[in-house]
């Protein structure tokens, strides 16, 4: 496979978190923030004292973190990478020019490292994909969409790669999110044989609130996986990673647990949205809310509306909306009602 010459002018995307730059821009110290901003889990699992040796040796391929990996996902066919990112960043340099479709709004990684390589991207509504899907090489979809929560279906997705694989093109599904639904194994594109073109990324930052191990796997063909794992570093994924991503991946009764409590907290955050009347959409880790056209100036100053009352959020200023993740506590719930309430006035 050609490598494309990377174009190094764009500006890399904005993103939430960065709670020190916020910190230091609204003169709020960072133990009083309550950050929403990125979509992850407030209640992380509960990694126990990592061992000695674990700090103290190289990373081992052959730890029995695949073997754990495997019964999760319900497939062999995977590979550990430093959390998803590391996959969107490297799998653009393994095709020469390609024609690139997105669903969008969608994360902006995608479009942002498809073009640096050189590729043609196009950021297409569900139905624009559909009618362009036969003069694409490769399609992005993330599922469910970030911030969009769209959920496109399986049969759906199937019939492009059926197209797609015609012309060896490659059907990308990011499914960092669909591990908080209880019914995630159905809904995952991922089944036990991999298939030709089908590309699906998985991220252990997200439901298991684990994002600061910088961990998530690819699952695909072998051969693919081959070429991938070549263009990655040696080592790329730490000891302490690979071990605590073993430790909470076979946790079956903690995921069951907080599956069941992310309804919960996602339900009380939309019943909380609902009773001041806001539109949104929603997964079981974040809702989007949609401004309506008289509420459009406040949503362009959504980021600092919410900012100056110690909240952070994820705003989308070309959308006219904004995403909050989940509260940690009760304290955390009061101060996002009370915001929301001002804000509805």
């Amino acid at each position: 496979m050609t490598i494309t010459k990377r174009i190094s002018n764009l500006k890399s995307p904005f993103h939430g978190g960065r709670l020190h730059e916020a910190s230091q821009q609204f003169g709020i110290p960072i133990e009083s923030w309550v950050d929403l901003s990125t979509g992850i889990n407030p209640h992380s699992y509960p990694l126990p004292t990592v061992p000695q040796d674990v700090w103290q040796k190289l990373p081992d391929a052959g730890d029995n973190l695949l073997n754990v990996a495997a019964t999760y996902y319900g497939s062999s066919h995977l590979l550990a990478v430093a959390g998803s990112q590391a996959a969107i960043e490297a799998l653009p340099s393994l095709r020469s020019h390609s024609r690139v479709g997105i669903l969008s709004p969608a994360y902006a990684e995608y479009a942002h490292h498809w073009r640096r390589h050189g590729h043609d991207v196009q950021e297409l509504s569900v139905e624009a994909l559909g009618a362009q899907i036969a003069h694409l090489d490769v399609v992005i979809v993330i599922r469910p969409n970030n911030p969009t929560a769209e959920f496109p279906h399986q049969t759906q997705l199937m019939c492009w790669l059926k197209i797609l694989q015609q012309n060896s093109g490659w059907l990308i599904i990011d499914e960092a999110f669909i591990d908080a639904f209880p019914e995630s194994d159905e809904l995952s594109m991922i089944t036990q044989d991999s298939v030709h073109g089908l590309i699906v990324l998985r991220s252990v930052g997200k439901f298991f609130g684990l994002a600061g191990i910088r961990l998530g796997f690819v699952w695909t063909e072998p051969a693919l996986l081959s070429v991938l794992a070549e263009q990655l570093t040696t080592w790329s994924v730490s000891s302490v990673a690979r071990w605590a991503g073993a430790v909470a991946l076979q946790d079956d009764n903690w995921q069951l647990l907080m599956r069941q409590r992310l309804v919960q907290d996602s339900r009380r955050l939309c019943d909380l949205l609902a009773k001041y009347e806001f539109e949104f959409v929603s997964t079981p880790l974040f809702c989007t809310v949609q401004l309506s056209t008289t509420q459009r100036q406040a949503a362009f100053c959504a980021y600092q509306y919410f900012a100056e009352r110690g909240i952070l959020i994820r705003n989308f200023e070309h959308l006219q909306a904004f995403r909050l993740g989940l509260p940690k506590n009760e304290m955390a719930w009061r101060q996002l009602e009370q915001a929301l309430s001002e804000l509805k006035r």
